[in-house]
């Protein structure tokens, strides 16, 4: 059960007259330190109204792979050590709190897991960094809005006045009002390489369907790892993957010589009063730009049963996480599986709703949901043993969350897909698809093309070279 610090902060929102676009403000936050900028450079209804903008952080936690055994309790004790927030923001989500991430392998530790022994590319467990002042965007009413925490004195935090880094965020959105909207320049990448062959990712597909065959799951979902070296700055990237794949659930977060560059299309938690939301997302076609072709990979979609099915198991799976810390009678599917359309693709998206238990909290719905149902599969602990089986390498921040933690005990947390890792000139990304017993693998490799298709624009390279050769050739006959 979740308790919070005694000591309370007081919430200050301060309404902007400046006028600037949001690609300008992504360009002079990112010059500042530790930038954070969580960006829903696509509106969709309700969902991905604000974007969030914050940099000079009063703190930040980096969880190592051996810290704890309990990654989720460990960030808990770290985080709640501040003040709780308190105040009118009016509708405003984000005054100060917590921006990072959790990555994939922080789940598997936090559901007794044993996670994978490559430990991958090096970003740690957990990172989140703490923010006293940001700067937000109503994209709804098209209106910037500047935010501080009013510290207690007799808290131990020593920082700016609230005048102080109200003033900073002012003079950025002013400087952002003068930047021009010049294009990024297109990179030089090199080709992907993949963690994995052709007829390796063949042979794991099958080896996953004799599971689902055997009983031992209804679907898992198995990813792979692309590596690339890029002459891109992590900015420059960012702006190009916003341009090529915009999404609701976007982020840039950067600091020493890495960067985490996500496009997710996918809302995982969040957390307002004490009410769930999340939004997994099963089933994916591509889309061409041509009217046409794209109105029958949408109807394609929509008549899908296998899909349909595929996202029905994650919706009774996350019913199930939900049920574990909502009030009973409280969880429900709002939206079974709509539609949605994507720069690159389409995909089936399902809503569930629910409202926490009293005394429940942030910390609590982690430990009962992460990770996301819709990057394991389903049973959920059986599913992520045999990912951890058929994978090479452990998946780090993809297919973990991105997104903040609230000094007020409210969460956004997005599902870390369409993300990239970039470290140096070296970057990293990665897709994967749901394996049910009527998969196949070339279906699902066609999918994982799909959605590599906003990173690869952005990174302006060409795909894995076995990929243009069918996958029948690569399987040895008997």
């Amino acid at each position: 059960m979740e308790t919070k610090s005694p000591m309370t902060a007081r919430a200050v929102v301060e309404l902007s007259d400046v006028s600037t676009t949001v690609e300008s403000v992504v360009r002079v936050f990112a010059g500042a330190s530790e930038p954070a900028i969580l960006e829903s450079s696509r509106h969709i209804d309700t969902y991905g109204r604000f974007s969030i903008f914050a940099s000079d952080p009063v703190e930040t936690i980096s969880l190592g792979v051996g810290a704890s055994p309990d990654p989720l309790s460990a960030l808990f004790e770290h985080l709640n050590r501040y003040p709780a927030l308190v105040g009118p923001a009016g509708e405003i989500p984000f005054v100060g709190g917590w921006i990072g991430f959790l990555s994939y392998e922080a789940g598997l530790k936090a559901q007794r897991v044993e996670p994978h022994p490559q430990k991958g590319i090096g970003p740690p467990l957990a990172r989140f960094a703490l923010y006293d002042a940001a700067a937000v965007f109503d994209h709804r009413d098209e209106q910037w809005y500047l935010t501080a925490v009013d510290w207690p004195a007799a808290s131990a935090v020593r920082r700016p006045s609230v005048a102080e880094r109200l003033a900073v965020l002012r003079k950025r959105l002013q400087a952002a009002s003068r930047v021009d909207t010049d294009q990024p320049p297109q990179p030089f990448t090199t080709r992907p390489i993949p963690n994995m062959s052709l007829h390796s990712y063949t042979a794991k597909v099958l080896r996953a369907k004799r599971y689902i065959e055997a009983g031992d799951v209804y679907q898992v979902n198995l990813t792979q790892r692309f590596t690339a070296r890029t002459d891109a700055s992590p900015l420059e990237l960012y702006r190009r993957l916003r341009e090529a794949s915009p999404s609701s659930h976007a982020a840039l977060l950067v600091w020493d010589d890495a960067a985490i560059v996500s496009s997710s299309p996918e809302l995982f938690l969040d957390l307002r009063q004490g009410h769930v939301v999340t939004r997994p997302i099963k089933g994916t076609r591509p889309r061409t730009g041509d009217p046409r072709i794209d109105a029958i990979a949408r109807w394609d979609l929509a008549a899908s049963g296998k899909d349909r099915a595929e996202l029905t198991m994650i919706v009774d799976l996350l019913r199930n996480d939900l049920g574990r810390v909502c009030s009973f009678g409280t969880v429900r599917v709002t939206e079974p599986g709509e539609i949605e359309e994507h720069p690159t693709v389409f995909h089936r998206v399902a809503t569930i709703e629910g409202d926490l238990k009293p005394g429940m909290g942030w910390v609590d719905l982690l430990r009962a949901a992460f990770p996301g149902g819709s990057v394991t599969g389903a049973p959920k602990i059986r599913a992520m043993q045999i990912i951890r089986e058929l994978e090479p390498t452990a998946r780090g921040v993809y297919c973990g969350s991105i997104g903040w933690i609230g000094l007020d005990g409210a969460m956004s947390l997005n599902l870390a897909i369409r993300t990239m890792v970039q470290r140096g000139d070296q970057v990293h990304l990665y897709a994967g698809g749901g394996i049910v017993a009527e998969s196949t693998p070339d279906g699902e490799y066609e999918e994982v093309l799909a959605k590599l298709q906003g990173m690869r624009r952005a990174l302006n390279c060409e795909v894995p070279w076995e990929t243009t050769r069918p996958i029948r050739e690569a399987v040895p006959t008997a």
